[in-house]
């Protein structure tokens, strides 16, 4: 448990740093690109993360669940490794054939810049997506890795210091991130192949771990993209003013529900390995966590609510005051959306019962879209929000249904 507490402690300063770094960046890139160059970088970023967030697929779950569970078995390990890495391997190829089209179709329109920028893109986009962050996550010893990552992104803020002073310089810095983001995959794999040995690739092993990741995948993806999704949505509906109005709230209500993910990721391959065991210490923690992290929502809630006020004068400026009336009911999602996703990594996911949390999880977004839709255009950016709240109290009352039945069977 001592290690499993020190690795949550690890996460979540990784997960804070995620935060932090960007801000760093922030007035480095923006003083030496200018709108334009910096735009045009930000779009390349942007994408490159969301296809590597693709590749990592659900392997962050499943194969580092088992990892945790097969631990003390070196040809398993070395097996499991080889799959997945010839999955994310395939998955990224399917998606750079993809991308190549695209740009092929898009040539004449391109200049000598925007090929740099996309090959930049794309070292970036291999990095992250090729990242074996989830066997040291399987095998719960994660302190090197975050110290490491920390450590390389912190080097890149540096050198895009150094370097970076006009907007010419634009495929520099994203070539920085990418080569910050490659090295620490590099080396993290080699830390990873002196542990368990020369793996085995099997095309049949690749796709078997493609098939078992593939709910896990939609459960995790299934939440970040309805939140990304929602200001689309409402733009649609209600217009842009209501988008405006909504997006300063969201962003407070996404970075706060997002701190429950690195206690949860530490967690996680230590309540499967318990539960693979059957062992009753792992539904006693698991149910555990769920409270503490339920009840640590109520508090941020409560406390969001407080100082809603002034959160939003001091990030958005007095002209977004309608914002803070509609952060003081969005906070309630920050309860909920803690309960759910406690239900299901430190409940349901962990016995091996990702493919109903996932398709629970699809059918609460098709509700939150379609209430959306209908709410936003009768009560504006207020609409949306109820439109959240409801689908993530129906998805918290079918989860803890699911969670209490496992319990009592």
């Amino acid at each position: 448990m001592a290690r499993v507490l020190k690795n949550a402690s690890w996460l979540t300063l990784s997960h804070l740093a995620g935060y932090a770094i960007p801000l760093i960046e922030l007035p480095v890139l923006t003083r030496s690109l200018g709108p334009d160059a910096y735009g045009k970088l930000l779009f390349a970023q942007s994408v490159a993360l969301s296809l590597s967030l693709i590749v990592e697929y659900g392997f962050n779950l499943s194969a580092s669940r088992a990892v945790a569970r097969n631990r003390e078995n070196p040809a398993y390990l070395r097996k499991l490794f080889g799959s997945v890495i010839l999955a994310k391997l395939l998955i990224a190829l399917c998606l750079l054939l993809f991308g190549s089209i695209w740009y092929a179709i898009q040539m004449p329109h391109l200049t000598s810049s925007d090929w740099r920028l996309a090959g930049a893109a794309a070292v970036f986009f291999l990095a992250f997506g090729l990242s074996p962050f989830w066997y040291f996550q399987g095998t719960e010893r994660m302190l090197g890795p975050v110290a490491l990552d920390l450590a390389f992104r912190f080097a890149g803020v540096i050198l895009l210091y150094l370097y970076i002073h006009e907007p010419e310089d634009s495929v520099l810095a994203l070539f920085i991130l990418a080569v910050a983001g490659l090295c620490n995959t590099l080396i993290t794999t080699g830390w990873a192949l002196s542990r368990i040995g020369r793996p085995q690739f099997e095309l049949a092993g690749a796709w078997l771990q493609i098939c078992e990741g593939w709910h896990t995948f939609v459960y995790r993806s299934s939440s970040s993209v309805l939140l990304s999704a929602s200001p689309a949505v409402l733009g649609f509906s209600a217009g842009t003013l209501a988008t405006g109005i909504f997006v300063p709230a969201e962003k407070l209500i996404r970075a706060s529900t997002g701190l429950a993910l690195p206690v949860l990721t530490a967690f996680f391959p230590y309540l499967s390995r318990l539960s693979s065991a059957k062992d009753s210490r792992g539904n006693t923690h698991g149910w555990m966590l769920v409270g503490v992290l339920t009840l640590g929502g109520v508090v941020g809630a409560l406390l969001l609510w407080y100082l809603a006020p002034w959160l939003i004068l001091l990030l958005a400026g007095e002209s977004f005051e309608a914002s803070a009336g509609l952060l003081s009911l969005f906070v309630w999602l920050l309860p909920l959306r803690m309960l759910s996703q406690s239900l299901g990594l430190a409940i349901l996911l962990p016995q091996g019962d990702e493919r109903f949390a996932g398709y629970i999880m699809i059918c609460s977004a098709i509700v939150a879209v379609a209430l959306g839709i209908l709410l936003s255009g009768w009560y504006g950016a207020i609409g949306m929000v109820m439109a959240l709240l409801v689908a993530e109290a129906m998805l918290v009352l079918l989860l803890l249904y699911r969670a209490v039945r496992g319990r009592t069977h």
